[in-house]
């Protein structure tokens, strides 16, 4: 693990002293220490990886600067507390934080770990969030592929079967050059719109990103190929 960026907002000196000692004691890490509230910056916050909060600072109380911190980032926040607080301090878990450790002797001891286990969860955490991301976008191009393609297909189909009906209607009456001639032109029109559909098909495939959707059903993929289709017919 590289550096460990923490920050610590504690306004009791020798505390926040005993807490910078042995982290960088025993971890590869720069701290940063903040004594209020009012001195917390969103500069301090983007640049830690972990955040120590005292809960009881002159100018707020913890509930109000872990709210404060969570509309800027979801950084870990671990709060250090006593045990008169305890029970508020694990209400705190439910307004996002990480986790908590009562001050005392022994326990501040065990903060270097503490902060470890803390990093190795959220960046897990992390990682996994991305992977299911990355998963779910997949999903979404494999969809849009399909339905482009459905939608691709349906035009084929239905330009083949005109063509295919019309040519039948000219075998049966050839005489009927005017007819025939309609049914020709009409023919020709939808073997242009099988063409333009191929056309999509290819810029869609030779696109460098593929533009995913989330349509609703197929209609709605349909209805904007066939917008491209008719603007390119009618130019």
């Amino acid at each position: 693990m590289n550096e460990i960026r923490i920050l610590i907002i504690e306004d009791d000196e020798d505390h926040a002293f005993l807490e910078e000692d042995i982290l960088t004691e025993e971890l590869d890490c720069t701290v940063q220490i903040v004594k209020s509230k009012g001195a917390l910056t969103e500069s301090h916050i983007h640049s830690a990886q972990i955040v120590l909060l005292d809960f009881n600072l002159p100018d707020a109380k913890g509930t109000e600067v872990l709210q404060y911190i969570r509309k800027i980032s979801d950084v870990p926040v671990l709060i250090i507390t006593g045990n008169d607080q305890l029970n508020t301090a694990v209400e705190t878990l439910k307004e996002g934080a990480t986790d908590f450790l009562i001050k005392s002797p022994q326990s501040i001891q065990q903060l270097p770990q503490l902060v470890l286990k803390i990093l190795t969860a959220h960046s897990q955490k992390t990682q996994n969030q991305y992977e299911e991301n990355k998963k779910k976008k997949h999903e979404i191009k494999v969809e849009t592929i399909k339905q482009m393609l459905t939608t691709l297909a349906h035009y084929i189909n239905n330009s083949t079967t005109t063509i295919y009906g019309y040519a039948q209607l000219c075998q049966q009456n050839p005489e009927d050059s005017r007819r025939c001639q309609k049914l020709s032109e009409v023919s020709i029109k939808e073997t242009q719109k099988i063409s333009f559909v191929l056309q999509e098909l290819e810029s869609f495939v030779n696109a460098t990103e593929i533009k995913t959707t989330n349509y609703v059903n197929i209609p709605e993929a349909m209805f904007e190929i066939e917008e491209n289709i008719k603007r390119k017919m009618d130019s």
